[in-house]
């Protein structure tokens, strides 16, 4: 009988999802960078607070995911960037 789960499988998944969020976590961060938002670094770079546009918002890179201390939950850095620029 085959398995369907094996450790060896689960732990190189659990690698190339790890490497995946360093990725996104090291682009987003250059991103905000090249287009002059400034931000607040925490943990690492894990989250980092975008402040001006009358608005803060919390951001995290590495899933892309934000929340602005309004409320609005938004997903990805361009539209992360689209809200930015929107506020402007």
């Amino acid at each position: 009988m085959e398995k369907y789960w094996d450790g060896e499988l689960y732990h190189e998944l659990s690698e190339k999802k790890r490497a995946k969020k360093i990725q996104n976590k090291e682009y987003s961060t250059n991103l905000l960078e090249k287009n002059k938002i400034s931000f607040e670094s925490k943990n690492n770079g894990n989250h980092l607070i975008v402040s001006g546009y009358s608005v803060v918002i919390d951001f995290w890179p590495s899933t892309g995911k934000f929340i602005t201390r309004s409320g609005y939950t938004g997903r990805g850095i361009n539209n992360l960037l689209e809200f930015c620029d929107w506020r402007k």
